[in-house]
């Protein structure tokens, strides 16, 4: 199982690579950002694109290999691409 994504940033490509996904793992709410707001990483955006959540907006969790990441939330979009990452790598084996 190979759960990746990647992007292309200038002058490099930057991939990591997840353990793990949950697509479906909390809707945001104003009790979450306000729960957050007092952690070091208050996951309001999509770790990946940036999107910004809003309130009532499915969220996903993933967990990234890389130690500084760790767990992280996806939007939606970004969670299907992790997903068929996985598929198309298995596509091909």
């Amino acid at each position: 199982m190979a759960l990746t994504l990647k992007k292309v940033i200038p002058a490099r490509i930057k991939t990591v690579t997840a353990k793990w996904v949950q697509k479906q793992f909390m809707t945001m709410s104003p009790e979450f950002r306000a729960i957050r707001a007092k952690c070091k990483s208050p996951m309001g955006n999509c770790y990946w694109c940036g999107h910004a959540f809003f309130d009532g907006e499915m969220m996903a969790l993933a967990c990234f290999n890389e130690v500084k990441i760790g767990n992280s939330v996806l939007c939606s979009k970004c969670c299907d691409l992790l997903i068929e990452s996985d598929k198309a790598e298995g596509a091909i084996s």
